[in-house]
């Protein structure tokens, strides 16, 4: 099987069909995150990236106490699937992978790269900040002044599960909204091996259906 992958720092799939519509959805708009989900072969990949204004509450660089631990704490959130997305208990999907971070603000901040093997592991995986430099594109309705050099910043997270049902993969569900209150709407694309399509998946209707 040739593997899927998502391209987690460029947010676009690998597969042609989507590389425009993914450039439509780059703009950073609080309230609203972004999904692209691929399935194949039962495995399923599902790269979400959030602003840290739904997840945390602000965008600018953490140099408090506090607002360290509330990233800290909603990447601990975000290691543990279920907090986020759940897929049918008839599909007996295992995570094999989960990816956290928080990159933007003037820095990354590069937290969690786990690896699963048969045990489902949800040890804290935060390594600390390393804060890399670089530079970002503009993004329009910030409504928040931290200087002329503010940027923002933005949680990222992917999971790779491996399902023995891939027929009993007709929903994906989004307890994410439970965890973040100021997460309004996801912005959805996904991909398997019988079609593709867009959702918008919000706060009153978790649910994404596959095709």
């Amino acid at each position: 099987m040739k593997p899927i992958h998502l391209a987690l720092a460029a947010s676009t799939f690998a597969t042609p069909v989507f590389a425009q519509d993914t450039r439509e959805m780059d703009a950073h708009v609080h309230g609203v995150s972004t999904a692209e989900i691929a399935v194949e072969h039962g495995v399923v990949e599902i790269n979400i990236h959030a602003p840290g204004m739904d997840i945390v509450g602000f965008e600018y660089e953490a140099t408090s106490v506090e607002d360290k631990d509330a990233i800290e704490a909603a990447i601990r959130t975000m290691l543990m699937p279920e907090n986020v997305v759940t897929l049918p208990e008839a599909a007996g999907c295992r995570l094999t992978e989960v990816l956290a971070h928080l990159h933007g603000g003037d820095h990354d901040h590069d937290d969690a790269d786990a690896h699963m093997d048969d045990d489902h592991d949800h040890e804290d995986h935060a390594e600390g900040d390393d804060h890399n430099h670089e530079d970002h594109e503009d993004h329009e309705g910030d409504d928040h002044d931290h200087g002329d050099d503010a940027e923002h910043s933005e949680f990222h997270v992917s999971y790779a599960f491996a399902c023995e049902d891939e027929d009993a993969l007709t929903t994906i569900s989004f307890p994410f909204f439970d965890q973040f209150g100021n997460a309004q709407e996801i912005e959805a694309q996904y991909v398997t091996e019988t079609g593709a399509g867009q959702a918008e998946i919000t706060r009153d209707a978790p649910e994404l259906a596959l095709e």
